[in-house]
């Protein structure tokens, strides 16, 4: 129910963007106003939720990054019934290091990850429990076990871990967005069959809906990613991953064809639905198609077609597979930052027009016109402040302003604010100031490409005389 809500609270924050939200009094409206606008740079701004996602138990890397991606097998997790190796996990994939770093986490569950071994990746205890149905593998992909994904208690038993998952990082401010694997090869939804691949067919949608219905029950306050477009992905606002970005084929004819057009499954023949406006609602994310040129996706000729598919399917962030980052400022440094900076959102404060004088206990009116030239929106509830600063650049007063600023899409967004003039403060100059605060910190926390930043993490704006 809580994410029915969240889409809920989008969308109406959606219709309402250009409308005023605050009632004043017709003296101040006829006061002199003032037109203050930004310059805008062009530098790549390490922002949280957003860019490259490398993988969590390594580093340092060059390249700065405000986001790390792990995967794990169920078998590594509870290799013994009901025993949970959560430390472990964590310690592997440096979760105090991250915390620390103030990066967040995105990971995925799975059940079958291949490899140039004969191997098992549920634990030996479920393998037992299922009868032992499931088919091992030797194909071109590697070789493995594949579970049925049909059986009952492989089902039931899934559920159990993933409520645990649940319980252990939903409210978890280090976990930023999940992905729904735990079904396919490496966790992406499909299985190899034939000539020593899967015996048995993949599973229909009745079927894979109840494994993802264990992370819609679990994971509430999470953003969930799926691999491709189902009706359960798009009735429940799912983001999409990608992992075969950079290939044109794959993705401007598989992904990006199926985000806008549907497609019938090749696996079950069940149609699946377009699902254009996810990325309204939940990250689009992903990582490179492998590759042994590792700079392949962004080298000179390529990087027009990697950024175009950017755009097209509003990627926010792609890992663990990425370019190597061996020496920061290389030799494609130059594309690296044109993808940085057409990821995600990216907000330019275009101008911001008050009252040049306003009194104590009245409203200061403030109207914004902020360009989002990103491909994506902030996909967390985060405040926006205006707050006044004395001469000497001390903060004395500062409040929320009512707008969500989730619904600063792609484009212009125009918002008329207020801020509450306090009775009390003396007379004189000040600073309007603005910033977007973290909620975990109570401190700004996104930076606008814009000139005026101060230490403190707030933007400087136009001139307020209080008289």
């Amino acid at each position: 129910m809580k994410r029915k809500y969240k889409v809920i609270g989008i969308l109406t924050a959606l219709s309402l963007m250009t409308v005023s939200i605050t009632l004043v009094s017709a003296e101040v409206k006829k006061r002199e106003t003032i037109k203050f606008s930004p310059t805008e740079i062009g530098s790549v701004l390490n922002n949280p939720y957003m860019g490259f996602a490398p993988d969590a138990r390594w580093g340092p890397y060059q390249e700065p990054h405000r986001l790390v991606f792990f995967d794990f097998t169920w078998r590594e997790l509870e290799a013994a019934k009901g025993i949970y190796a959560f430390d472990k996990l964590e310690e592997k994939n440096q979760f105090k290091r991250w915390k620390s770093e103030n990066v967040k986490i995105i990971f995925r569950l799975i059940l079958d990850d291949t490899s140039d071994t004969s191997h098992m990746d549920i634990p030996d205890w479920l393998y037992e429990e299922i009868g032992e149905e499931g088919s091992w593998y030797n194909t071109s992909y590697g070789k493995g076990f594949s579970p049925n994904y049909e059986n009952k208690k492989l089902i039931e038993e899934h559920r159990k871990l993933i409520q645990k998952l649940g319980e252990r990082y939903n409210h978890d401010a280090r976990i930023a967005f999940v992905e729904v694997g735990s079904v396919g090869h490496w966790g992406e939804w499909h299985t190899k069959s034939g000539q020593g691949g899967v015996s048995e067919p993949f599973p229909k949608a009745a079927v894979t809906d109840q494994y993802v219905e264990a992370y819609l029950g679990e994971f509430p306050d999470k953003p969930l990613l799926m691999r491709r477009p189902h009706e359960i992905a798009k009735s429940n606002h799912l983001g999409l991953f990608n992992d075969v970005f950079g290939d044109k084929q794959e993705t401007m004819s598989g992904f990006i064809n199926w985000i806008h057009n549907g497609y019938t499954s090749w696996l079950t023949e069940e149609k699946m639905p377009a699902m254009p406006e996810h990325w309204i609602y939940a990250p689009s994310g992903g990582e490179f198609a492998y590759s042994e040129d590792e700079n392949k996706y962004i080298a000179n000729n390529a990087i027009d077609e990697t950024i175009a598919q950017a755009r097209e399917s509003h990627t926010t962030w792609l890992g663990p597979n990425l370019p190597s980052f061996k020496s920061y400022k290389g030799k494609y440094q130059g594309n690296v930052e044109r993808l940085l900076n057409t990821m995600g959102y990216r907000y330019v404060l275009k101008t911001e027009t008050h009252q040049t004088k306003v009194k104590p206990n009245e409203k200061l009116v403030v109207n914004m016109v902020m360009e989002n030239k990103g491909v994506a929106p902030f996909y967390f509830n985060w405040p926006l402040e205006l707050s006044l600063a004395d001469a000497e650049g001390k903060i004395v007063h500062r409040e929320s302003v009512q707008v969500d600023i989730r619904s600063w899409l792609p484009g212009i967004q125009k918002s008329t604010l207020s801020l509450k003039i306090p009775a009390t403060i003396p007379i004189g100059k000040y600073t309007l100031c603005v910033g977007i605060i973290d909620p975990e910190s109570g401190n700004p926390g996104i930076e606008l490409a814009i000139q005026g930043k101060r230490e403190d993490g707030r933007y400087s704006l136009g001139i307020v005389n209080v008289q």
